[in-house]
């Protein structure tokens, strides 16, 4: 769909748009069906932007009314909240998120090691490590985003498992879910590949490109993955309905029975944006990572084809334009690594130094705060592996 601009002046808090607004091509204003809000339009007036666009069309106005002490409020709220699970985690000596995911990558890796072998496992142990990991998301669920995109060594399969586990169960919270929905939803997510052990690992461990024939074995992954949740971990229909549809897609272009719609489960849906975006933001060994907000551009031009919109909009719901952990540069040539995203001013996060001005190598604990400093800002994202070079030489 063709993009359209719109000039600054035509915009209103209040106005939904039913496609996202870009700045420009690499920065989102507002995700689809999010309110404008009057500090976002008083920012683009700031920076000297006249136009935007779209390839939308505005569905609903309406004024979206909430008081500096509202928002402050609730700000203290959240803070409090934070810092009392964080506390009370301390004081009993729980796992850390970190902890969690090691464990689980752990645990996926003796499930598929079993599998593969023929033998069985305890389901009773899956649910346990999918009910923590619920109550961690929870409690914490920025540094759950932090701690599921990190760039990460190790088993390909089994840390993508993990954090797509991780961000299901984020996604899921925004949808409003339950404990026993997010349980079912976890453990899919978890073990979604599993039907990957028994493609050859010729073909799903290749580094160049596959034959149409290594692709259609690949395919199968999915069917493999529903018959071992269901005959061989005895896990329900729901879960293992994951494995077999996270690659349908909405308009019915996916795999394997090019399900449509409505014919899709809400948390194969779930499954298939998570694991897309995880997916695109990885380094593989045949091509380097995408930039998150470009996965996140990817994503939302496929809304309505690929993914499904109301699954895309409450994904997008827990993304910043600059993930935490994205590395950027700064007008002034400073490289550093986004260590706090603000919701209110997405294009001004905070920065820990890992490069300075001068072409110094930083430890990062310098912090710059782009809102405090209205001379700074965001010039581009930069690749993890970029940076790592740089540093490393």
């Amino acid at each position: 769909m063709e993009m359209k601009k719109i000039s600054v002046k035509e915009l209103k808090p209040g106005m939904v748009f039913d496609k996202a607004v870009y700045i420009d091509m690499n920065n989102i204003l507002v995700a689809p069906m999010v309110p404008l809000k009057e500090e976002d339009i008083n920012r683009l007036i700031k920076w000297g932007i006249e136009e935007v666009e779209t390839a939308g069309e505005v569905i609903r106005e309406g004024q979206v009314k909430q008081s500096k002490d509202e928002t402050l409020r609730s700000k203290v709220d959240h803070l409090t909240e934070m810092m009392s699970a964080k506390a009370v985690s301390g004081a009993r000596g729980e796992k850390t998120l970190d902890d969690i995911y090691e464990d689980l990558v752990k645990l996926v890796e003796d499930v598929f090691s079993k599998v593969k072998n023929g033998v069985g496992y305890d389901k009773e142990k899956i649910f346990n490590a999918v009910d923590k990991l619920i109550d961690a998301v929870r409690s914490d669920k920025n540094t759950a985003l932090e701690v599921c995109t990190r760039e990460r060594e190790g088993n390909y399969l089994s840390t993508l498992g993990v954090s797509v586990a991780f961000l299901a169960i984020v996604t899921g919270v925004s949808l409003g879910y339950a404990k026993h929905r997010l349980i079912p939803l976890g453990v899919g997510a978890l073990l979604h590949d599993i039907g990957m052990v028994r493609v050859p690992s010729y073909i799903s461990e290749k580094k160049g490109a596959l034959t149409p024939d290594e692709y259609n074995r690949i395919k199968t992954h999915t069917l493999y993955g529903y018959r071992i949740l269901t005959r061989e971990l005895d896990l329900t229909n729901e879960m293992a309905t994951i494995a077999l549809q996270h690659h349908e897609a909405y308009d019915g272009s996916g795999y394997p029975r090019k399900s449509k719609g409505d014919a899709i489960s809400d948390f194969a849906k779930i499954v298939s944006v998570c694991d897309a975006y995880l997916a695109m933001i990885r380094r593989r060994s045949y091509r380097e990572e995408h930039l998150s907000y470009v996965a996140m551009k990817n994503i939302l031009s496929a809304a309505n084809r690929k993914y499904d919109p109301a699954i895309v909009k409450a994904f997008l719901s827990n993304m910043a334009v600059y993930p935490v952990g994205s590395i950027v540069q700064l007008n002034n040539n400073v490289i550093g690594k986004v260590v706090s995203a603000n919701p209110s001013l997405p294009l001004r996060p905070k920065i820990a130094v890992l490069i300075d001005e001068f072409g110094e190598k930083l430890s990062g604990d310098k912090i710059i705060d782009l809102n405090e400093v209205s001379s700074l800002y965001i010039k581009k994202p930069l690749s993890q592996s970029y940076v790592k070079k740089i540093l490393n030489e």
